[in-house]
């Protein structure tokens, strides 16, 4: 019986480090697919043989209960390892509601001038939180939060008057929020980069993100964070003074336009597969049983209760 708790215990060990690392590349390897299922297979095996040394109920109980803990352990991370899907992050701009069919539940995104705004999980009638150092458990699923940087970008004419800004190419026509999700190297830098437009008068902006150690190499530079704005016509063709470096809140001529940037921190959130906890926690309680029904045996005189 004791290399069947042997196995028990590496189930239990492998399981929780898919949990812990749900995003680590051994998790979907076939090796160890394999590995698990050989866990499992030649576990059972061996407590199934023991249960004919065990005459006495409480312990074939216990074995039975130890079995049960390494079946349902092995599955649960079987079939996270096998079937779940590749981890994957919600970006979306302030205030947006993005739907989990998976999980029945929305994602409802903070405005962006809630300090601290955390995601909102809405479920039923309830709701969660989910927290950037914690994440979230839901069922076989974590969900996490990672802060990225994103741009709030303002425009108007040289004589003040407020022009609305546009993104024909990005996930919400009217947010004036640029979630610098693609990149662009310059300067030998890989820069996240975004753009946008003002259809009022014909203008479409690219943004380039420089953090404040970037921008003190550039001249001109800041030691802030530093965005720098390339305006062209709605023709593609570019403008007189068509570039501009401009400080985080500063407000600047580029071109026809006064730009502004605003940069902030905003939570995006990371959907990873992990094994099932209300399974693990099924097995845990199992295991428990387990290890009573041996101690109980154990200390009422039960011989065949003795580990072997």
């Amino acid at each position: 019986m004791k290399i069947g708790v042997l196995f028990c215990i590496a189930v239990f060990a492998a399981v929780l480090a898919e949990l812990a690392f749900p995003t680590a590349a051994f998790v979907h390897a076939t090796w160890w697919i394999l590995l698990l299922a050989a866990i499992v297979l030649l576990g059972s095996i061996r407590i199934l043989r023991s249960l004919r040394r065990l005459p006495r109920r409480r312990s074939r109980a216990a074995a039975l209960l130890a079995l049960a803990a390494l079946l349902v352990a092995g599955a649960a991370g079987f079939s996270n390892s096998l079937f779940a899907p590749d981890p994957r992050t919600i970006v979306a701009v302030p205030g947006a509601r993005v739907s989990l069919p998976e999980l029945g539940a929305t994602l409802v995104f903070p405005d962006l001038d809630r300090v601290g705004g955390r995601v909102v999980v809405a479920r039923g009638g309830s709701t969660e939180s989910v927290s950037c150092r914690h994440g979230l458990y839901v069922a076989a699923t974590l969900l996490r939060c990672r802060e990225r940087t994103v741009v709030a970008v303002s425009a108007e004419t040289l004589a003040g008057v407020h022009l609305t800004v546009t993104q024909p190419t990005g996930s919400t026509f009217l947010s004036p929020v640029l979630l610098m999700q693609h990149t662009q190297e310059i300067a030998g830098f890989d820069l996240p980069f975004d753009s946008f437009a003002v259809p009022a008068v014909h203008r479409v902006v690219k943004v380039v993100l420089f953090t404040a150690a970037q921008a003190q190499l550039l001249r001109g530079g800041s030691a802030h964070r530093t965005v720098l704005f390339a305006v062209d016509d709605s023709l593609g063709r570019t403008l007189r003074d068509s570039l501009g470096l401009v400080a985080n809140g500063e407000r600047k001529r580029v071109a026809d336009l006064l730009l502004q940037p605003r940069i902030h921190r905003y939570p995006a959130i990371e959907v990873l597969a992990v094994p099932s906890l209300p399974a693990l926690g099924l097995a845990l309680l199992a295991a428990l049983a387990a290890l009573g029904f041996w101690l109980f045996g154990s200390r009422a005189g039960d011989p065949s209760a003795q580990v072997r």
